[in-house]
């Protein structure tokens, strides 16, 4: 009797109280490293849900350190045959270092500085290259910026020449903060930027 009430209880178990191995534990922490480097997670996020991923023991735990990331749960199985992705550059030390330098390099370049870490640096971190990218995107408008002032300036014979200061002051004090934000490991973004560059 006890024996049939024990089946019949395993029978009606959801597959996600079922127990994960340590190879789906790393299998899900590799997927977040992966969405980290991709700038998906913050720093904070991302430590957050790595400690969840490594202390679930059912499916639904682990499920659950995806909540807001993925339509669908993270397979909870290890393939036979698994090919690990290439590695997948993090934000490390370096890739902060680069990513504060390509925003840095506006102040004496504007967009070539990061244009060149972008197609150098970029091509091999993820991380990098969204700086990067960031950084040209928002120097590039604020070029354009300062040439509509310009051809204003002139059709109104110099009435608007006292947006030059004010707007240096915005793109001086934004950049200095992009590079800062990019040292820190966080996911910026400047509140005023035209991206043309994806």
């Amino acid at each position: 009797m006890g024996w049939a009430a024990s089946a019949a209880h395993s029978g009606c178990m959801s597959t996600s109280d079922l127990l994960v191995t340590p190879a789906q534990r790393d299998r899900a922490v590799e997927i977040l490293q992966e969405m980290y480097a991709d700038g998906r997670l913050t720093h904070l996020e991302f430590d957050t849900r790595i400690e969840l991923a490594l202390k679930a023991r059912t499916r639904s735990e682990l499920n659950g350190c995806f909540d807001g990331l993925l339509a669908r749960p993270v397979p909870t199985y290890a393939p036979v045959a698994f090919t690990r992705p290439a590695p997948v550059q993090k934000y490390d030390g370096q890739a902060r270092g680069l990513g504060m330098v390509s925003h840095w390099l506006g102040y004496p370049t504007f967009f070539v500085g990061p244009a060149v870490v972008m197609a150098t640096a970029g091509k091999k971190n993820p991380a990098v290259r969204k700086h990067a990218v960031e950084a040209v995107n928002f120097q590039l408008s604020t070029l354009g910026v300062f040439a509509l002032i310009g051809v204003v300036t002139g059709i109104t014979e110099g009435f608007t020449g006292f947006l030059f200061p004010l707007v240096g002051m915005v793109w001086f004090v934004l950049t200095g903060i992009g590079g800062l934000a990019a040292l820190l490991g966080s996911d910026f973004r400047y509140p005023f930027s035209f991206r043309l560059i994806k």
